[in-house]
């Protein structure tokens, strides 16, 4: 019977080879994807405040520009 433990334990400890790679294809995996968020996450920063320029710039468009055209029409007609 050790002849047959001795198979079982290199079935058992090739299994926990496999078992580790599987774990650190896994993990490595992981940390890709972090890396990827991390690089998304500062363009979505970055693109949310250009949106937040856009709309200040276009909120002082709509409301400055029916005063700028009001006071043109005052001073030529």
């Amino acid at each position: 019977m050790p002849a047959h433990d001795d198979y079982r334990n290199k079935d058992l400890y090739a299994m926990m080879v496999k078992f580790d790679e599987r774990q650190r294809t896994i993990f490595n995996m992981l940390h890709r994807v972090e890396k990827h968020l991390e690089k998304l996450n500062g363009k979505v920063a970055e693109h949310e405040s250009t949106i937040i320029e856009l709309r200040t710039i276009g909120t002082i468009a709509i409301i400055g520009m029916p005063i700028i055209v009001n006071l043109v029409m005052k001073y030529f007609n």
